[in-house]
């Protein structure tokens, strides 16, 4: 999370990827998006704010932008808090990994 939002190189991202015809299409009812049956896992990682707080509007937005071209199926890990105490926000980002990948050790995460 950088001031609140997604880095800049991320939204760069977000509209390559995000394209008529390839990730999505418009039809009579809205945009569909053209990605369903797919899952994707998100990391945020944020010096103070918490994730879930009022001033997170970086999760709520990845989790639209990957609905928006068809992924529902979202995890996202949180290692927020960094510059709180960065030991404890990583330990819990890996026991949330853990959680969904249980074959993943912490070691591979690290």
């Amino acid at each position: 999370m950088y001031n609140f939002g997604v880095p800049a190189t991320l939204k760069a991202w977000i509209d390559q990827v995000c394209r008529a015809g390839v990730s999505f299409r418009y039809t009579e009812n809205g945009p569909e998006g053209l990605l369903a049956g797919k899952s994707a896992d998100i990391v945020i990682t944020t010096g103070g704010a918490p994730l879930g707080s009022p001033v997170d509007f970086v999760s709520g937005y990845l989790k639209q932008v990957f609905a928006f071209i068809g992924i529902e199926d979202v995890n996202i890990f949180g290692a927020d808090q960094m510059n709180v105490d960065a030991q404890a926000s990583v330990a819990r980002a890996q026991a949330q990994i853990e959680q969904i990948y249980p074959a993943v050790t912490a070691r591979e995460v690290a």
